[in-house]
């Protein structure tokens, strides 16, 4: 009798210790928004969306965490009244525990090379990330893939708005040119091309007024040491000052529509419904 009251306790437990381990192991959905507002389209003129414009920027990281941003779209981004949009991802699920999570890749999505995204090119792209934090990656079919990890990553949403697919967004990247890829999926991006420019040279004080004064750049940052008698041109050139969080100042051409940087993170920010009006058209002498 005492056995099997022994037997009994035991499997009680046993069937106790499954139930809750079954819960903890179970998906649950985070929600997501809809990823759609990230990509409002330009409204250019007639050929407006032609332009291959010139920024000039700060040598160092940021430069390339801008135009990487630009080529290789994050999988989740954040929503602006909280919480997290979809980007490349149409859903999310993650156990209770926070060592498996499910990913469903957004279905039709175009890349540069022309195929389209799937799992298998989502699990290659985060295998170094999720490998970082003990995990492992597993392609569950074409449209999903599942992560596990050894311990808890309840930041996983957060994390996600940093791993990228190369080839995934709206610009081919080559060097520190950007070049519009025509067959994006949200649509066609406002600009034709952008070359950034991070000449220490042209950060000097007389090289930089200069070419604001000319109209040369679309936006440049303001360098910090800037002569008097140069600054002067500046104020009367064709920009509006645009101040960021981290006390950088950015001087937008007032041709430019739509490109507002992120003040939080300016290298987030995004260039596809950004457009420059009054573009200058080749010149043709028969009127066509």
């Amino acid at each position: 009798m005492k056995a099997r009251l022994i037997l009994a306790v035991v499997v009680v437990l046993a069937l106790a210790a499954g139930g809750y381990w079954w819960y903890q192991d179970t998906l649950v959905p985070v929600p997501l928004a809809s990823g759609d507002q990230l990509f409002v389209p330009g409204q250019p003129e007639f050929g407006e969306d032609e332009a291959v414009v010139e920024a000039l920027l700060p040598p160092g990281p940021g430069a390339e965490a801008f135009l990487v941003a630009q080529s290789d779209l994050a999988l989740l981004e954040k929503a602006p009244e909280g919480g997290w949009m979809g980007q490349l991802l149409s859903s999310l699920d993650g156990s209770r525990h926070g060592r498996r999570w499910r990913l469903a890749v957004r279905p039709g999505w175009r890349m540069q090379d022309g195929t389209l995204l799937d799992a298998a090119r989502v699990a290659k792209a985060v295998a170094p990330e999720a490998s970082r934090l003990g995990g492992t990656v597993r392609v569950i079919d074409g449209a999903s893939l599942e992560l596990r990890f050894q311990s808890r990553q309840g930041d996983l949403p957060a994390r996600l708005t940093g791993w990228r697919v190369p080839g995934s967004g709206p610009f081919v990247r080559q060097g520190m040119t950007l070049t519009r890829f025509e067959r994006f999926t949200p649509g066609r991006p406002g600009l034709a091309g952008v070359r950034v420019a991070v000449d220490p040279a042209l950060l000097e004080s007389r090289a930089w007024s200069a070419g604001l004064a000319s109209g040369r750049w679309a936006w440049a940052v303001f360098p910090g040491q800037i002569a008097p008698e140069d600054m002067a041109k500046v104020r009367i050139a064709p920009y509006d000052e645009y101040r960021l969080k981290n006390g950088s100042v950015w001087f937008l051409s007032r041709r430019m529509r739509r490109l507002r940087p992120d003040p939080s993170d300016w290298t987030r920010t995004r260039l596809f419904g950004v457009w420059k009006s009054s573009t200058e058209l080749p010149y043709d002498p028969l009127g066509f």
